[in-house]
């Protein structure tokens, strides 16, 4: 890495990195940074992701309509509801005014969102390795890597996902406001299993979502609390599948049984300590999921991190370190406010399970 004066320096090559490198450049002369190249699908399983229709805007805008157009990403069908009832509800996504949305192949939407950055000028280093932030002035210092040198930029900005690394480096806390585990499995491919409908379901100590990915296989998984007692048994393909066929919802789209492996990653909410973007460091904003992540239950995550890189990128207009800051800050304070009274409703909606702890606990959000 070799040394270099930049006018942004964006650390994470994911959706939020990569879609601000685009906006950014060519009027502005960007460092891409990633720690690693980007994973292949086989040995880095993404758990199922969408797209609402309204992110066709935000792709626009960004440059990356046409790749992503052409990467032919499947459409979202209906989703099939076990909520608030015992009783199955559709929803057809047809009736957005935006469109039904896209079920993603995620390692294909990362990279061409990469190559959509590198196109427009943005320089991706994609073997950063661990690196080393300290303030020099007015500008930032990025020092270290796999192949050493040090980089220079009035901006930084974090867009290294849940991890907040570079956030967390700076001694800014990073505030988990709901500690959810989410269990998931991929089921191997059914040449049976045409369906294309999203499915989620309430249980009396989490809830479930499962979908085809574009792959082929069926992810299946279940949101719980991470100290909930049930959550060593589940870790078990047999009994996560037992457990999910007990809903109408699931039964009959789901195998008898499996020996996929489950995987357990942290999905609650979290923001950056003192509110999302509400931190004092000049020139320095965190996007994505760095700054704000969601519960999965929103189905926001993705559209936040290229919504929150337009934020950036509109901010970062204005050519004033501070008013960016402070206009960046705002925002996503707005959109922090907006997201819990949405979470809050969502987990009330269950009165069945209204007695029950996991579901006691969030519907006081």
């Amino acid at each position: 890495m070799s040394d270099g004066e930049w006018d942004a320096i964006v650390v994470g090559a994911g959706p939020a990195g990569s879609a601000l490198a685009c906006r950014l450049c060519p009027q502005r002369r960007v460092l891409l940074l990633d720690r690693a190249p980007l994973r292949d699908a086989a040995t880095a399983p993404r758990i199922g992701e969408s797209l609402p229709g309204a992110a066709r805007v935000v792709l626009q805008r960004c440059g990356a309509w046409q790749r992503f157009a052409a990467a032919g990403h499947a459409e979202r069908g209906a989703t099939v509801s076990q909520w608030d009832s015992d009783e199955p509800v559709w929803f057809d996504h047809l009736r957005d005014p935006n469109g039904p949305g896209w079920h993603l192949d995620r390692n294909r939407f990362d990279r061409d969102l990469r190559d959509t950055a590198v196109a427009a000028g943005a320089v991706l280093l994609d073997d950063a390795g661990t690196l080393r932030i300290a303030r020099d002035g007015d500008r930032w210092t990025v020092a270290g890597g796999a192949r050493g040198g040090v980089h220079r930029a009035p901006l930084l900005i974090d867009a290294t996902g849940r991890s907040a690394a570079i956030a967390r480096q700076l001694g800014i806390a990073r505030r988990v406001e709901d500690e959810l585990i989410c269990l998931h499995a991929y089921l191997p491919a059914d040449p049976d299993d045409d369906d294309r409908c999203t499915r989620i379901g309430a249980d009396d100590n989490g809830w479930w979502y499962s979908v085809r990915v574009p792959d082929g296989r069926r992810v299946l998984a279940f949101h719980l609390d991470a100290g909930d007692a049930e959550l060593r048994t589940l870790r078990v393909a047999s009994n996560l599948l037992a457990k999910a066929r007990r809903l109408a919802v699931l039964a009959d789209v789901l195998p008898d049984a499996s020996d996929a492996a489950v995987h357990a990653r942290p999905a609650g909410s979290a923001v950056l300590d003192g509110g999302a973007g509400a931190h004092g460091a000049t020139g320095f904003l965190a996007i994505g999921d760095a700054g704000l992540s969601f519960d999965p239950v929103a189905s926001q995550g993705l559209f936040h991190a290229l919504a929150s890189a337009e934020s950036a990128a509109n901010a970062i207009a204005r050519d004033d370190a501070i008013a960016a800051h402070a206009a960046f800050a705002g925002e996503m304070r707005a959109v922090h406010a907006h997201y819990r009274n949405r979470l809050r409703d969502t987990y009330a909606g269950p009165v069945r399970f209204a007695h029950r702890a996991f579901w006691s606990r969030r519907a006081s959000y």
